[in-house]
């Protein structure tokens, strides 16, 4: 089974001052099952590991060590979600008040129909409205 992960699993896992059985969970997950996630996701990541050192939440060699990490993940970038960006994401957008990149995580869990792993609790709300499956320290 293949899963969409946003960007806040991704953090938390890494991120040393971050805990979640959920985390735990997806980590347990991507040792032999695909993630898939939006194009933006990896500018997304990038962004986020670029303001924690700037922070001083990390240092640069721990952020290059964890950036390796997360490229040895199996991870799927969807071709699809930048074409989806200017219809069904933004229709979400609207819905949800959410943003565009958080309702793209949301589009592609819908459109592909696999669950969602995210901690955003907009997302998880929203998540449930649309009845996408959302990932949880109980699931498998």
């Amino acid at each position: 089974m293949s899963f969409v992960v946003d960007a806040s699993v991704i953090f938390a896992w890494q991120f040393p001052d971050e805990e979640s059985e959920i985390v735990d969970h997806v980590a347990d997950m991507l040792i032999d099952q695909a993630a898939w996630v939006p194009a933006h996701w990896h500018a997304e990541i990038a962004n986020g590991f670029a303001i924690a050192v700037r922070r001083k939440r990390l240092t640069r060699d721990y952020r290059q060590g964890a950036l390796k990490r997360i490229s040895d993940l199996p991870i799927r970038t969807d071709p699809e979600s930048t074409a989806a960006l200017w219809n069904e994401t933004q229709l979400l957008c609207d819905e949800y008040q959410l943003s565009a990149y958080d309702a793209a995580y949301l589009e592609l869990a819908r459109r592909r129909r696999i669950p969602l792993a995210t901690l955003d609790k907009a997302m998880n709300r929203a998540a449930g409205a649309l009845g996408i499956s959302l990932i949880t320290k109980q699931s498998s």
